[in-house]
């Protein structure tokens, strides 16, 4: 997919969906180092490795999507992008102790298969979008 220009009208969604990944990344940092986090979940929480599930697939779609919107979605590129999320994942993970957490190997598995079934939603669902037809002027120009 080429990047979006300027004048592209996909520009302020992907701009858009950034910020709220960012923040929705912000969210999950301070809620996995939140020190007590039964305060957080109520009473009945799902498991752990359920949450661990849910929050990485939704950051895993998140990342995804604003990388579709901002033209940048290539295999290549949504591979680094579930590395370079794993890896932040592994750092979440490992600084948990510091804030009365504890780490766990178990956790970041879960982490990693969330975050590559979000991705691959977004990559599923946008692949089987069909392509894109040119403008008239450019299908009589190219002899179509």
């Amino acid at each position: 997919m080429p990047a979006a220009s300027e004048s592209d009208p996909r520009r302020l969604p992907a701009g858009l969906l950034a910020a709220i990944t960012a923040a929705y990344t912000l969210v999950l940092v301070v809620a996995t180092h939140y020190p007590k986090p039964e305060r957080l979940l109520g009473p009945n929480p799902p498991s752990d490795k359920t949450l661990h599930l849910l929050a990485y697939g939704l950051l895993g779609l998140l990342v995804a999507a604003t990388l579709v919107l901002a033209g940048l979605a290539s295999r290549r590129n949504l591979l680094v992008a579930i590395v370079v999320v794993a890896i932040f994942a592994v750092v979440d993970e490992i600084t948990q102790p510091l804030f009365g957490r504890q780490a766990e190997i178990r956790d970041w598995f879960f982490d990693v298969i969330g975050l590559t079934a979000g991705v691959a939603f977004v990559a599923v669902a946008c692949g089987r979008r069909p392509p894109r037809q040119p403008p008239d002027g450019q299908r009589q120009a190219s002899g179509q």
